[in-house]
């Protein structure tokens, strides 16, 4: 922006809400990238966008409505078009199921501290090592690099007052042989890309080339699987992102119990496994208060500002908390949970790292990543998906060469019972939802009976 500040936009935004307020959200947002392909740097990027985003409060009857609009902005224009949207859109929604009193977060002293911006220390220490493995013949190479810088600039009509800077990091490496039938991937999240080491990538990816040119023919079916933590992080995504306190309550999930309420308490598997998000994770870290504009059956507008702390959904194997706002909570008579923007998956009992887990599988397949996963039935949590970029086949221990891709059917809740085995959390990239969800660590796990439907002609 040129001629106002993220701090003051936000401020001018809640003077325009006048006495019936709101919340009001203004980001600035940082990204630098990197591309290549057919083993050649290809493209780089960096951009910079501003955007402010607002929930207007209106009185509607005997409660308040709440409405939503949100854009880039320039001037002084642009934000009163913003509030003027926002609040047509509140009358035209009608009151708030969600509705209650604003809560009272902090008055951050940096608030009108000028956004970060970041620096190219990332890219080039990706680049730097980037630059003998493209130059292998051991394989084509293709992948992405980028850095993400988010200042979020966040005031209520309550006092609050919020600063908080967000980085989020992604690597992905993926190698292709010259006829093109095989391909390997590997990724990484996290805040920052200076965690990467590129090499360690490279010869995970040279190593599934390798192994895939022992190309075996695997009938579909129940089979044992190890799934990388890329592979887990994709499934266990999915499970917290419908953990929903409401949803549950109303029985509309796979957390509900059919006696009526939820499932809290109920043990999930006979594994120490610990599903959790926890905005102050070395590596991981995101903001640790809520930030919410508009209302979601997990969060909502009116509690902006709220502390968020370490969550455990599950715990040791039992189902132990669900997402919520504080309205959710109170109707379900639950503790208030908000989420952080992070995933870490542990098992107390895990020893080794993926090779190890592999290896104490004996035999069966080893799953590299998963691929355009769709929910079949809420009910279940039943999911439906493919395998990508490396399905291996594992005999007494050893990789003896690579299967052909599968569709799956699977829950991720009811697969937890089945979990035989698992590795240590390391940081990962969520394969499908590394758009989303780019800060994860999680453990490599073995599951009996994981069912693969059908074949997939994916490479």
């Amino acid at each position: 922006m040129t001629k106002i500040s993220m701090s003051q936009a936000v401020e001018q935004a809640l003077e325009m809400l006048g006495k019936d307020g709101g919340v009001v959200a203004a980001e600035t947002s940082s990204t630098r990238n990197l591309r290549w392909a057919n083993s050649a740097l290809t493209t780089n990027g960096d951009a910079q966008e501003n955007t402010l985003s607002i929930s207007a409060f209106v009185p509607a009857g005997d409660g308040v409505a709440n409405g939503i609009a949100s854009g880039q902005i320039r001037d002084a224009d642009d934000i009163a078009h913003l509030v003027s949207m926002a609040k047509a859109s509140a009358i035209a929604g009608g009151a708030a199921q969600d509705a209650m009193p604003l809560a009272q977060g902090p008055t951050h002293s940096n608030f009108h501290d000028q956004a970060d911006i970041g620096d190219t220390n990332g890219l080039r220490h990706i680049g730097e090592q980037l630059s003998s493995v493209l130059k292998s013949d051991k394989a084509e190479h293709f992948g992405y690099a980028e850095e993400t810088l988010d200042t979020s600039y966040v005031g209520t009509s309550s006092g609050t007052r919020m600063r908080f800077v967000q980085s989020s990091a992604r690597f992905e490496l993926c190698a292709k042989s010259s006829a093109r039938d095989k391909s390997a991937w590997s990724g990484q999240g996290g805040n920052s890309l200076l965690d990467v080491d590129v090499n360690s990538h490279a010869t995970a990816v040279w190593r599934g080339i390798e192994h895939q040119s022992n190309r075996l023919d695997l009938e579909p079916g129940q089979h044992k699987v190890t799934l990388t933590p890329s592979a887990f992080a994709d499934l266990m995504i999915y499970l917290l992102w419908t953990a929903s306190a409401r949803e549950a309550h109303e029985g509309r999930s796979v957390f509900s119990n059919p006696l009526g309420g939820t499932r809290i308490g109920e043990s999930l598997t006979a594994r120490k496994l610990t599903v959790a998000s926890d905005p102050h994770a070395q590596g991981l870290l995101s903001a640790d208060h809520v930030i919410q504009i508009g209302s979601s059956s997990m969060s909502s507008s009116f509690d902006t500002g709220l502390p968020i702390g370490r969550a455990e959904v599950i715990s040791q194997g039992k189902l132990n908390a669900l997402a919520s706002s504080r309205h959710a909570a109170h109707e379900s008579q639950l503790p208030f949970t908000p989420l952080a923007d992070n995933i870490i998956v542990t098992d107390d009992d895990a020893h080794g790292d993926l090779d190890a887990v592999a290896s104490r599988m004996g035999n069966g397949l080893l799953i590299t990543c998963l691929w355009y996963i769709r929910e079949v039935d809420p009910q279940s949590l039943l999911l439906t998906g493919l395998t990508r970029d490396g399905v291996y086949v594992v005999r007494n221990g050893e990789i003896i060469g690579s299967a052909n891709n599968f569709r799956f059917n699977e829950s991720p809740v009811g697969m937890l019972s089945r979990i035989s085995d698992a590795g240590l959390s390391v940081p990962c990239l969520p394969r499908e939802w590394a758009d989303y969800f780019p800060r994860a660590q999680v453990c490599p796990v073995t599951i009996e009976g994981f069912n693969l439907s059908t074949r997939s002609d994916a490479i």
